[in-house]
């Protein structure tokens, strides 16, 4: 596997927390080859109105999520995890975690929850695009799509 030197994407946006549509979820990556990919190195969320009192969750993922309001890291599928304004034992913080050898063939589906009203999320994805031999992708695609077993 070797990351191609003008594959560093940086991906903005919105999400509204109260969207379940999987298609407007979407963050299109894939072009048409099996012999590249995309490693998340970096996922923040904050909300548009960062002065609120509400929770927000997000989770990346290599398909579309209905229950949003929790994290399964078990889940294969699942590879980054990012939260706003959780309480921690003496204040509210950021939690920002990704799955170390993760790899994106196709698609990301960007899932979002608050506690409070419906509300937009402003996000970041830093990806790198690695190139790789077909059989890599093949491997990678399979666990992708969580046929790969457990983890």
């Amino acid at each position: 596997m070797k990351r191609t030197t003008d594959g560093r994407r940086v991906l903005t946006g919105q999400i509204d927390t109260g969207t379940y549509d999987a298609s407007e979820n979407k963050i299109h990556l894939f072009d048409g080859k099996f012999t590249t990919g995309y490693r998340i190195v970096e996922f923040v969320i904050t909300p548009q109105t960062p002065t609120g009192s509400a929770e927000y969750i997000s989770t990346l993922s290599t398909e579309p999520k209905s229950t949003i309001s929790q994290w399964n890291w078990d889940d294969i599928q699942e590879l980054a995890w990012g939260s706003y304004n959780t309480p921690i034992a003496s204040r509210f913080g950021f939690q920002y975690e990704i799955r170390p050898e993760n790899m994106v063939i196709e698609d990301l589906w960007i899932n979002a929850y608050t506690t409070g009203e419906a509300a937009l999320l402003n996000y970041m994805i830093v990806l790198d695009k690695y190139s790789f031999p077909s059989w890599d992708g093949a491997g990678i695609l399979v666990e992708n799509l969580s046929q790969g077993g457990p983890t």
